[in-house]
């Protein structure tokens, strides 16, 4: 097995591996399989076009089967917008494929689709999410006029912090060839941050490999250590409140979100993103991990600081970001999932003005990052998503100005799928030259 395909196996399992990337199946075997395709793969329409699914239906029961099966289109309101229907007969075993055609949507963003079975012994419900020109999706806040000088003025700070690295071998946690190292490294307000650098035990002297900076998700679990292949070193990152960085600051979970939230200066955030930054200090520092070749990756809060750190840090090459969330705060006002439903509680319960906190995640809405992301990016995004959902994520993707790279998956959540790390290892392997 090749250097390439045994670190692609890595990713693959890293992706996959957590209960937070499964999704049930549709149907079991001994109801009716039924199963729908969207007539773009994507399920993205443009203003106009009728949504077509294709359906495809099993009856595994033992008699036939008559009913119905429809759709029901909402919007994200779940006001319905329309409905229709087709009558159906089954026999056992019989298969059969129907298409649904909805009527066109005359307005850009996100709308809720039920596919829905009604037959003699079986009752089913399929949940899809469908964009209609995505393009035109945008966010009715600005960016702050001094958001720019704010971050400029939060790097200055981290600068003034020396960053008294220390690299300790974890004999250990030794693989297959590759060496780990304990790196832990001071940050903002004096913090040390802590994170597992993986390389080859035989690089040559001399020899400058580049390096994969993996982030996190959303709360204190973190990353352990991530094995590659000899050609690349791989820094699993924990910043502040992660795993071995919760000396200091040590939230409860949902602290994690809304620890010195009424203080854009003190924000949790602003010490995780400038941890990120102090990362790349630590890359660019070592003589045999080479700093003009850096991908920044993260799932969720990962894909958040990926994106974040990047947009703030030019000497980040390439940047991956799956199903990042923190996007458009302010649209998100009265939504009963999270992230907004425990801002809006914690405003309450401390009786801080929600306004006033909302003005402060302004300076960390990832929407306004995104406008300053220079390097080459990808994103892969799940339209089932109710953590960060389809609309907050094309309104990020629609800010970019950059070269990207969108991979939408229309029957994923908060998740996506493992064959993405195909396209991300190629990428990734033929930018820094490595084959």
């Amino acid at each position: 097995m090749s250097k390439i395909w045994r670190f692609f196996l890595t990713i693959s399992l890293l992706l996959t591996a957590s209960p937070r990337n499964c999704i049930a199946q549709d149907h079991a075997d001994d109801d009716i399989v039924f199963t729908a395709k969207p007539s773009r793969k994507d399920a993205i329409f443009n203003r106009g076009e009728k949504i077509i699914y294709d359906l495809d239906l099993k009856n595994n029961l033992i008699g036939t089967q008559a009913g119905t099966v429809g759709y029901m289109i909402m919007n994200l309101e779940n006001k319905v917008l329309d409905q229709g229907s087709v009558q159906i007969n089954l026999k056992t075993k019989q298969t059969k494929s129907v298409t649904l055609s909805i009527p066109s949507q005359p307005a850009a963003g996100f709308y809720k689709v039920n596919l829905l079975i009604n037959v003699t012994e079986y009752d089913d419900t399929l949940r899809r999410v469908v964009g209609v020109d995505v393009k035109n999706i945008k966010s009715q806040t600005p960016k702050p006029a001094d958001f720019d000088q704010f971050w400029a003025n939060a790097k200055d700070s981290l600068a003034m912090i020396p960053m008294q690295p220390k690299v300790t071998l974890q004999p250990s946690k030794e693989r297959k060839g590759l060496v780990c190292y304990l790196v832990e490294v001071k940050s903002w307000n004096n913090i040390t941050i802590r994170g597992w650098l993986t390389m080859s035990k035989k690089l040559k002297p001399g020899k400058k490999v580049p390096v994969w900076l993996a982030f996190a998700g959303y709360g204190d679990y973190g990353l352990e250590p991530i094995y590659g292949g000899e050609d690349i070193a791989i820094l699993a990152f924990n910043v502040r409140g992660q795993a071995n960085s919760r000396d200091v600051v040590n939230p409860s979970r949902e602290g994690y979100l809304t620890t010195d939230i009424q203080n854009r200066y003190k924000y949790i955030l602003r010490g995780a993103i400038l941890d990120v930054i102090r990362a790349v200090d630590f890359i660019v520092s070592r003589p045999e991990l080479d700093g003009e070749n850096i991908l920044s990756w993260g799932s969720s809060m990962g894909g958040y600081l990926s994106i974040a750190a990047a947009s703030l840090d030019k000497r980040i090459k390439m940047c991956a970001a799956f199903n990042p969330c923190f996007s458009d705060f302010r649209s998100l006002t009265g939504n009963k999932e999270w992230p907004m439903r425990k801002i809006e509680e914690y405003s309450a319960q401390r009786r801080i003005p929600l306004n006033k906190i909302l003005s402060n995640l302004d300076y960390y809405d990832i929407k306004n990052f995104a406008v300053n992301l220079k390097c080459n990016s990808l994103m892969g995004i799940g339209l089932l998503d109710h953590l960060a959902p389809p609309t907050n994520s094309f309104i990020l993707v629609n800010n970019l100005t950059n070269k990207n790279k969108l991979f939408i998956y229309p029957d994923h959540g908060h998740d996506v799928p493992r064959t993405i790390s195909g396209y991300l290892n190629s990428w990734m392997f033929d930018s820094f030259g490595v084959f």
